[in-house]
C-alpha cells in the first residue's frame, strides 16, 4: 500500500513538472517585456529598457536570464543609465514550492554599473518626476486588511538565497556640488547560502578612486544573516587594501577581525606599511572594538600601537611611537574622547599621558590635558640642521671684517603662513618635567593655552630655569595681517651665565638676575620682529661680572696717560665685577634705547645711556666710570688718585664682537682737576726731557697745544 502512495506521488510530481515544463515551453518569456517595463515604470518612475532576451533555464533549477538590462536617467545627467547590466541570471527549486518553501539559487550579476550624481542644483538622477509629485494617499481599511492578510500568508513561506556572485560591477558616485567624485570598479563579490542563522563564506575584492586617490580592496570572511538585517555576524574577517594619493601610499595594511556583532566585542589586529616622502611607516597594533546594540556609540578598548619612521628626512634616520588609549565615539553627541593616552617617542626619550576630547563640529573642538617628562628636542632633531655659532663664527674665519665694520645678515621680510591656525578650535593645560630646545634647558613647566579660529591666547605659562622661575602671558591675533602680537614676560632669580653659554655660546654678563618685559607688536617674520617690537624691558642682576671689559684696568690705563707712563701689562682678567646692574630700555622703530643703566661695582659706579640697531646688530653706548671713595675691590690703590673723576669709555661694534674705547679727549674737556693734573704732569715731564729750556715761552706754548688736542 505505501510503496503504492509513493509511486503514485512521483507519478504526481513528475506529470506537474511536466506540466510546468510543457506551459514554459510554449510560453515566449520575451513577450512580458512589456509588462515588466510597464510596471517599473509605474512603481519607480524609471524607464527601464530590455535589450536582449530572457530565457528560461530548466535544469539543474527552474530559473531565467536577462540580459542588457538598463534603467535610464533623465537628461541632464552625465551618464544616460542609472543602473545597467550585461546579464542576469536566478533559478528556483521547484519541489520545495509544494511546501511553501522559497528555495533561491544562486543570484548571479553580470557587468552591473550604478551611477548616482548630484547636479550642482541639488538635484539628483535617484529621485523622478513622478516620485516627487506623487501625492501621498492614506490606506484604506480594506488596503489595510489586504495587506495583513497578504503577511500572514507570507509569513508562512520559507525563503532561502543558495548565494550571489556579482562579477564585474562598478558604482559611480559624483557631487557636482561638493566637487567630489567616488568610483568602485572591478567590483567583485561571492557570498554562499544566505538562509538566516547559518553561517556562510564571503569575499570581496574592488578598486576605486576618490577624486585624486585611489584605493584597491581584498577581503574574505564569513556571514551569519539575521533576520533583522542590522543583527546580521561577521567572524573570521580578514582585509587586505592598498591607497595613493600625491606623495603619499599605503603599500599595504592588513586588516584581521575575530568576529562582529552589534554589542559584543571584537578583536581588532592590523598591521600598515606606507610610505611618504622618502619615508617608510610602519605600523602595527592591537585593539577591542565595540559598537552598541543602538549603534550609537563606538568603544575601542585596549589600543596598543607601534608605529616606526625611517628614511633619510627622520632625525637619525628612525623614529618609533609607541600608542596605547582608550577611545569612545558618541555618534549622536558627534564627539571622541581618549582617555588612558600614553605615548612614547623613541622608548622613552617622550613620554606623553592624559586624556583628550574631540568634538566634531565644522571646526572640532579640541580640549586636553596632557603631562610629559623631560623632553630634549636636540637629541630628536637632526644634529647637522644648522652649524653652532661657534662653527660660524670660525667659517667666517679671518676673511671676515673687522668688527666695527661687520653688517649683519639681511633679515628675511617673508611673513610666516598662519592660515592653519584660522582651522583650529584647541584650548587645554600642558605639564612638562622639563624641557631642552636649541641648548637651553627649562625646568617643570605648566601652560594654558588656546588657539580660538586664529587667536592664540597663552593665559598662564610657569617654568623653572637657571635657578630661577619665569612667567609668561601672551597674545596672537592671526586673523590680521600681519598678524598681531602681545607679550608679558616676568623672569626672576635667573643665572645669567648659564643662559646665555647655553643659548648664544657667550659669556658677556655673569650674575643672578630679573627680567620685565612687556612688548607688543605686529609681523612674525624676522624683519618686523625687530622693526616694529614696542614696548619696554627692565633688568636688574646683582652679584654678577661683564666679562672682556676691566674698568678698572683701563683707569690704570688712563692714570698713567695723564702722567705721560705706559700703563703696565694687564695681568688680570677682561672682567668688572658688579653688586648690581639695573637698565630699562625702550623699543620701538628697529630700536633699544636706555637712558638709566646704571652698575655699581665694589670701587666703581657706571652708568652708561646709549642705543642698540636691533636691525643692524650695532652697539652706540656711551658709559661713564667713577671712582668711589675706597682702597678696597677691584683695582684697589691704583686708582684711588682717580677718586671723584668720571671715566668716559664708548662702547661700539656689534653684539657679536663689541669694541670698549676710552674717550681721552672727554675725559680731559669735563674734568678740569685731571686738565690741570695733566698740565703740570705734562711740563713735568717735559723739563725732564729738555731741562731748563722747558722754561721757554715756546715751549710752554707747544706743551699748551698739544694739551688742547684732547679737548
Amino acid at each position: 500500500m505505501i510503496k503504492k502512495i509513493a509511486l503514485t506521488l512521483v507519478v504526481l510530481v513528475v506529470v506537474v513538472i511536466g506540466g510546468i515544463a510543457a506551459v514554459l515551453a510554449t510560453i515566449n518569456p520575451n513577450q512580458f517585456k512589456p509588462l515588466l517595463v510597464e510596471q517599473v515604470k509605474k512603481q519607480t518612475g524609471y524607464d527601464m529598457v530590455i535589450g536582449g532576451d530572457i530565457a528560461w533555464q530548466f535544469w539543474p533549477s527552474l530559473g531565467f536570464s536577462v540580459e542588457d538590462v538598463a534603467i535610464k536617467n533623465r537628461p541632464g545627467f552625465d551618464e544616460p543609465d542609472l543602473m545597467r547590466l550585461s546579464q542576469a541570471r536566478l533559478s528556483v527549486d521547484v519541489l520545495p514550492l509544494m511546501s511553501q518553501t522559497l528555495q533561491v539559487g544562486e543570484i548571479i550579476l553580470q557587468d552591473p554599473h550604478v551611477f548616482i550624481q548630484t547636479l550642482s542644483n541639488g538635484e539628483s538622477n535617484l529621485t523622478t518626476t513622478s516620485q516627487a509629485a506623487a501625492p501621498q494617499t492614506e490606506p484604506t481599511p480594506e488596503s489595510d486588511s489586504s495587506s495583513e492578510t497578504t503577511s500572514t500568508e507570507a509569513k508562512t513561506w520559507n525563503v532561502s538565497l543558495q548565494g550571489l556572485s556579482v562579477a564585474n560591477a562598478s558604482v559611480v558616485v559624483k557631487d557636482d556640488q561638493a566637487g567630489t567624485m567616488t568610483a568602485l570598479r572591478d567590483v567583485d563579490l561571492e557570498v554562499g547560502n544566505l538562509a538566516t542563522d547559518v553561517w556562510t563564506p564571503l569575499s570581496l575584492s574592488l578598486r576605486g578612486e576618490q577624486n585624486d586617490a585611489r584605493f584597491a580592496v581584498e577581503g574574505q570572511g564569513e556571514l551569519k544573516l539575521a533576520s533583522d538585517v542590522i543583527q546580521s555576524q561577521l567572524r573570521k574577517l580578514a582585509l587586505t587594501l592598498s591607497a595613493e594619493q600625491g606623495d603619499m601610499a599605503i603599500e599595504q595594511a592588513n586588516i584581521t577581525l575575530d568576529s562582529f556583532s552589534l554589542g559584543e566585542t571584537a578583536k581588532l589586529g592590523f598591521n600598515v606599511n606606507a610610505q611618504t616622502a622618502d619615508i617608510d611607516i610602519e605600523s602595527s597594533g592591537k585593539a577591542q572594538v565595540t559598537i552598541a546594540k543602538k549603534q550609537d556609540k563606538v568603544t575601542v578598548q585596549g589600543l596598543d600601537m607601534l608605529t616606526t619612521l625611517s628614511g633619510e628626512p627622520i632625525p637619525h634616520s628612525s623614529l618609533s611611537q609607541a600608542l596605547a588609549a582608550d577611545i569612545v565615539f558618541d555618534i549622536n553627541q558627534q564627539t571622541v574622547t581618549v582617555s588612558e593616552l600614553t605615548s612614547r617617542l623613541n622608548d622613552d626619550d617622550v613620554v606623553v599621558d592624559g586624556k583628550v576630547a574631540v568634538k566634531l563640529t565644522e571646526i572640532p573642538q579640541v580640549r586636553f590635558a596632557l603631562n610629559t617628562n623631560h623632553i630634549n628636542l636636540d637629541t630628536l632633531l637632526p644634529t647637522d640642521a644648522a652649524p653652532s655659532q661657534s662653527a660660524k663664527a670660525s667659517e667666517s674665519g679671518a676673511n671676515a671684517p673687522s668688527s666695527s665694520n661687520k653688517q649683519a645678515a639681511p633679515l628675511s621680510k617673508e611673513e610666516p603662513d598662519l592660515s592653519v591656525l584660522k582651522t583650529l578650535d584647541i584650548a587645554g593645560s600642558l605639564a612638562m618635567k622639563g624641557l631642552t630646545v636649541s641648548n637651553v634647558t627649562l625646568g617643570k613647566t605648566r601652560a594654558t593655552v588656546a588657539i580660538d579660529r586664529g587667536k592664540v591666547d597663552v593665559s598662564d605659562l610657569t617654568t623653572q630655569a637657571y635657578e630661577g622661575s619665569v612667567v609668561v602671558q601672551g597674545m596672537l591675533d592671526a586673523t590680521q595681517t600681519p598678524a598681531r602680537y602681545q607679550v608679558s614676560k616676568k623672569a626672576r632669580g635667573i643665572q645669567v651665565l648659564p643662559l646665555l653659554e647655553d643659548a648664544a655660546e657667550v659669556d658677556l654678563l655673569e650674575g643672578q638676575g630679573n627680567l620685565d618685559i612687556n612688548v607688543q607688536g605686529k609681523g612674525l617674520s624676522p624683519y618686523a620682529l625687530r622693526q616694529a617690537i614696542q614696548g619696554s624691558v627692565a633688568i636688574f642682576f646683582e652679584d654678577g661680572a661683564i666679562n672682556g671689559i676691566n674698568l678698572a684696568q683701563m683707569l690704570r690705563e688712563a692714570k698713567a696717560t695723564l702722567k705721560g707712563e705706559s700703563a703696565a701689562a694687564a695681568k688680570e682678567v677682561r672682567k668688572t665685577d658688579f653688586s648690581a646692574l639695573t637698565a630699562s630700555f625702550t623699543l620701538g622703530n628697529g630700536m633699544a634705547r636706555t637712558t638709566d643703566l646704571l652698575l655699581e661695582a665694589p670701587a666703581l659706579r657706571v652708568r652708561s645711556d646709549g642705543q642698540t640697531d636691533l636691525l643692524k646688530e650695532t652697539l652706540d653706548f656711551n658709559v661713564y666710570t667713577s671712582v668711589v671713595e675706597t682702597s678696597k675691590g677691584q683695582g684697589g690703590k691704583d686708582i684711588d688718585e682717580l677718586r671723584d673723576v668720571t671715566i668716559p669709555v664708548t662702547v661700539a661694534g656689534t653684539w657679536q664682537s663689541p669694541s670698549y674705547k676710552l674717550d681721552i679727549k672727554q675725559l680731559l674737556s669735563s674734568n678740569k682737576a685731571l686738565e690741570e693734573k695733566a698740565r703740570k704732569e705734562a711740563q713735568r715731564g717735559l723739563k725732564k726731557l729738555l731741562g731748563d729750556k722747558a722754561d721757554d715761552d715756546k715751549v710752554k706754548e707747544t706743551a699748551d697745544k698739544l694739551l688742547n688736542l684732547f679737548q
